[in-house]
């Protein structure tokens, strides 16, 4: 492999490890609804009158990413195996993956309360 060979495929693989590393998971939660960053992917935005069902599940490994057609939708996760199954009343679901499931769970149920006065 020639020189620039080398430098190319050195910078592809620091490119690809910067990006892995960029990969993050957000998840908000307010009076407005819930809102998900999977930075850079996806972007969702909830209001709590589109929620049908909420719940905090164990969905089992599925793997990092973004996993499509599971029991739950959609699981977007970055670590762990556990997180917030959402329904809307349009009958989608996906699951947000978390490591904070008893903050998640105690600040979700702050704010249906909240929301359904």
């Amino acid at each position: 492999m020639s020189n620039s060979g080398i430098i190319i495929f050195a910078l592809c693989v620091f490119g690809f490890i910067y990006f892995i590393r960029y990969i993050t998971l957000i998840t908000k939660i307010n009076e407005d609804g819930i809102k998900m960053y999977f930075v850079p992917f996806v972007k969702k935005s909830i209001k709590w009158s589109e929620l049908e069902s909420v719940k905090i599940v164990n969905y089992g490994f599925v793997g990092y990413g973004v996993r499509l057609g599971s029991k739950y939708g959609t699981v977007y996760n970055i670590n762990g195996n556990k997180g917030l199954a959402i329904e809307l009343k349009n009958r989608k679901k996906f699951v947000i993956g978390t490591q904070k499931e008893t903050e998640l769970k105690n600040r979700v149920e702050k704010m249906l309360v909240a929301n359904t006065k």
